[in-house]
């Protein structure tokens, strides 16, 4: 099979990124030169650079989508070459957070106010229960990034809160468990300050959200726009499991 080279880079991470940008797309890419590019921390010496490659009939195509993104898919497209390539590494069987991501990838993420636990939270969730979908993943952490980048200046606080002070999963307001969690959930998504074993749209948010006629987006969009008013999420929430038809 005849292989051709549509790009060299100089370190091993930007092609593992760019391959999995091509492969998202439906492309059979190919990356020659690794075993070369051990050098001086982690990048290419080699003259030729690592080259990423893809069949010969694949290669005026690879082209165009590459120059359609003036070589560069914007955030949404990184996001998911990431997203896409860690869901592959997950259903390998390298099943931990450990492995997920490479330094690029996962300094990728950092900048964009996102852990890799967070990450595979998305991921493990999406496999095993079927959801949350990429679309969703996407949407919840565009959001912590415009926060992040907006608010924090890019720079995460340095403050994580223990599970101990969450409200019990049984905590009620207006007659409604999980509620008061959820909001302080969603407040420590934003600010990048959850704790390992804590996520954002877990097995319980989800089904709640559904019956409150909500979604993780839309939720974590409420909390920020409502701010520390408690009481306004509290109304918001309670007006749209009322337009779902829900009461309990």
């Amino acid at each position: 099979m005849e292989l051709v080279t549509l790009s060299r880079v100089f370190a091993p991470a930007e092609a593992d990124l760019l391959a999995a940008r091509l492969e998202s797309a439906g492309f059979t890419p190919f990356v020659h030169g690794l075993d070369a590019a051990l050098s001086i921390e982690g990048y290419s010496m080699v003259t030729g650079g690592i080259q990423v490659k893809v069949p010969a009939d694949q290669a005026e195509s690879a082209r165009q989508f590459l120059a359609g993104g003036a070589d560069d898919p914007g955030w949404d497209g990184r996001f998911r070459a990431v997203y896409d390539r860690a869901m592959a590494v997950y259903r390998s069987g390298r099943c931990s957070p450990a492995t997920l991501c490479d330094v690029a990838e996962t300094a990728f993420l950092r900048d964009s106010g996102c852990s890799v636990q967070e990450l595979y939270d998305f991921i493990e969730d999406a496999v095993e229960a079927g959801e949350p979908d990429f679309e969703t993943a996407l949407e919840v952490q565009r959001i912590r990034r415009d926060w992040f980048l907006r608010v924090q200046g890019g720079q995460w606080s340095g403050k994580i809160v223990p599970m101990s002070e969450l409200p019990p999963k049984g905590e009620a307001v207006d007659g409604i468990p999980w509620l008061p969690r959820l909001i302080v959930k969603a407040r420590l998504k934003l600010r990048g300050e959850m704790p390992s074993d804590l996520m954002y749209g877990c097995g319980g948010d989800r089904p709640f959200l559904r019956r409150m006629g909500m979604n993780l987006p839309g939720f974590l969009e409420l909390v920020r726009d409502r701010g520390e008013d408690d009481r306004a999420i509290v109304e918001a929430v309670k007006a749209s499991r009322h337009r779902a038809g829900h009461r309990d």
